[in-house]
């Protein structure tokens, strides 16, 4: 992909504000089978395979997890990629974002104080939402509070279309706040089976995430996401 200079931070900070933004959607409170398994308001009413139902009933127990892997985002006619690490939790939420090259170029950090961004030069950018860090780095807000439901394999809640789910009851393809995501690859090792290849793609970007690597067994406190930020 082309790469501009002048572009590579503000894209990644694009994608850090979108993750950030998204970390509270993921849905705690839902614990029988039924409400797990119920698809999001939509404007039509797919026909969920057993198998379908069974995998959300699934993953609809996550609700931490550390990922480690790659992504790749392509705007307006120019090109990023790096790695990403993702620590989430209900209560904390910390991710790092590297270049090519495997150096650091922002630590974003989110807990009950609020949201904040320290870039490579050590500068730290704070404030009380997602939407408003990225007003404050973009110059524009970025309401997007999906993306830690999509990532796991699962709409969020709202008005989902398009559904499509593979032989083993894995969602392929659906539709939501004008992106489409597409899953191309789950890890199957051990259950629940998780995206390790995803597509976001709206009409004016693309988005590709290569998962790695899934935990979904540890929870993370305040002090390791302290570390992470000043582990510059």
């Amino acid at each position: 992909m082309q790469s501009h200079p002048h572009r590579f931070a503000s894209i990644y900070l694009f994608i850090a504000g979108l993750l950030m933004s998204s970390c509270a959607s993921v849905n705690t409170n839902k614990t029988t089978a039924d409400t797990n398994t119920r698809p999001p308001a939509s404007s039509e009413v797919p026909t969920i395979p057993p198998e379908a139902q069974q995998h959300q009933a699934e993953i609809a127990k996550v609700t931490s997890f550390k990922i480690e892997g790659r992504m790749g985002v392509q705007s307006e006619g120019y090109g990023v990629s790096g790695n990403i690490h993702w620590a989430h939790s209900p209560e904390n939420d910390a991710i790092d974002l590297y270049s090519p090259l495997g150096n650091k170029i922002a630590a974003i950090i989110k807990n009950t104080d609020g949201i904040s961004l320290t870039s490579q030069n050590g500068k730290t950018v704070k404030a009380e939402d997602a939407e408003t860090l990225t007003q404050l780095t973009l110059g524009w807000r970025l309401p997007f509070t999906k993306l830690s439901d999509w990532i796991v394999g699962r709409p969020a809640n709202g008005v989902v279309t398009a559904f499509a789910w593979d032989d083993k009851g894995q969602l392929s393809k659906f539709t939501q706040d004008g992106w489409e995501i597409s899953y191309m690859q789950y890890q199957n090792e051990m259950p629940p089976a998780l995206p390790s290849k995803i597509n976001l793609r709206n009409p004016k970007m693309n988005v590709r995430l290569v998962i790695e690597s899934w935990d979904t067994s540890p929870q993370f406190s305040t002090l390791d996401a302290n570390a992470s930020a000043q582990a510059q």
